[in-house]
């Protein structure tokens, strides 16, 4: 899971170990969701930039990167 959810945490950490434990398991170990550290919010935050690019940078006549050049040409020939 990407982010967690109490009653899943519920239902994974705790009665999941139960149900496999009576089923004869051995071990059962509980890995945290992605957003139990930093790490998750600084890799979120790389995707969301990667993927923005420059489309938060405000954009004049003057100072248009060659990505908004095209997507406005594109919208002229539609």
């Amino acid at each position: 899971f990407a982010a967690d959810c109490l009653e899943t945490l519920e239902e994974i950490a705790i009665a999941g170990r139960e149900i496999f434990m009576r089923a004869g398991g051995e071990r059962y170990e509980y890995i945290p969701c992605l957003n139990d550290g930093d790490a998750h919010i600084q890799t979120l935050s790389h995707l969301v930039h990667a993927q923005l690019g420059d489309w938060l940078v405000p954009s004049t006549d003057n100072h248009r990167t060659e990505q908004q050049k095209r997507a406005r040409a594109m919208g002229a020939k539609n």
